[in-house]
């Protein structure tokens, strides 16, 4: 691993690997004083980029692209340290403003008739918004939206488990709820929040 990626002349440097992907890599670096996320695509940039945009437009909560080489194909983002959705879950069930801060970055996707990856690693709560972390969208239809595209993921039933169990998560004291009982929690919130 390099000490130093180069973005336009900009020394970042690596301060861990965040993230190993098929596609890209991803990092936490240091550039002058200022902690950034850097992707360094092996494949898909152009793609990253054009989600980019569409995200931006349809106003979806992202980190901001701050740096971005396209000869080398990096990317120096914002970076977050708030903890993703799936680490609070692994610990316990989630407040209430996390699903209130979904239902309403939901309504942005759904109005722009974008679907979103909506596993809960995929999503951070920042201060009272819910931001989206990958750069990866889909056109919205009736098999991924929300509702049937992973909101059963947020709630500690059997989905969860599968999830915490591939992502490496002690899962030795985890007890799934019953599916009817994450049903009625999934429409209890949808009813709410919508």
């Amino acid at each position: 691993m390099a000490d130093v990626l180069l973005i336009k002349k900009k020394k970042f440097t690596i301060e861990s690997v965040l993230a190993e992907h098929p596609d890209h890599t991803t990092y936490a670096c240091i550039y002058s004083g200022v902690r950034y996320m850097v992707r360094v695509f092996r494949e898909g940039y152009e793609e990253m980029l054009a989600d980019y945009k569409i995200l931006k437009h349809a106003g979806i909560n992202m980190a901001v692209m701050d740096y971005h080489d396209d000869e080398n194909k990096i990317v120096a983002f914002d970076y977050f340290p708030e903890p993703d959705v799936l680490e609070v879950l692994a610990k316990g069930d989630l407040p209430e403003i996390y699903f209130e801060t979904l239902f309403s970055l939901y309504r942005f996707a759904r109005f722009s008739k974008l679907a979103l990856d909506w596993e809960p690693q995929n999503f951070m709560l920042r201060g009272s918004q819910m931001f989206y972390l990958p750069i990866k969208v889909k056109k919205l239809d009736e098999t991924n939206g929300l509702e049937k595209g992973g909101l059963a993921n947020w709630f500690r039933g059997k989905e969860l488990l599968r999830i915490l169990k591939k992502k490496g998560y002690d899962v030795s004291n985890y007890v799934p709820l019953e599916d009817a009982h994450v049903n009625k929690n999934m429409t209890l919130m949808t009813v709410k929040y919508w």
